[in-house]
């Protein structure tokens, strides 16, 4: 987990020679916006990071509008739903991803990275939204 700007960075030193480095950021609250505006400043001044804000597709919507809202100053390009095995509807999440126009990247259906993690392709939303959770 990377809390703080400063710590970003070091992480971003540490392993810049891999291909892939997945960052992994607090479950910052709704009173801890200094602390996520840190962050998000440290992330924003890195071009080369592709943000997906994660989000459990088991919120409800209310809740769901209200965490996309204040996430929002991450920038997130893209959104990864988890939990889409707990819930017999995935479509109060997908309604976030079309009312900010951002493409659903991976949805997850398990506590194992990378086994339980797919890509969230065209024809697989569809399917889920549509005939119901087969995960």
């Amino acid at each position: 987990s990377v809390p703080t700007g400063p710590a970003l960075a070091s992480a971003l030193e540490e392993f810049q020679h891999r291909d892939l480095i997945l960052i992994d950021t607090p479950g910052f609250g709704p009173c801890d916006t200094d602390a996520a505006a840190e962050v998000a400043g440290a992330l924003a001044s890195r071009p080369e990071i592709d943000t997906h804000l994660v989000l459990p597709a088991t919120m409800k919507s209310a809740d769901l509008t209200s965490a996309v809202d204040r996430f929002e100053i991450f920038r997130p390009s893209k959104m990864l739903f988890t939990r889409v095995d707990e819930t017999s509807s995935l479509g109060t999440a997908y309604s976030q991803a079309a009312r900010t126009a951002r493409p659903v990247s991976f949805l997850s259906a398990g506590q194992r990275v990378p086994e339980d993690v797919e890509e969230a392709t065209g024809p697989r939303l569809v399917q889920l939204v549509l005939q119901g959770l087969r995960i």
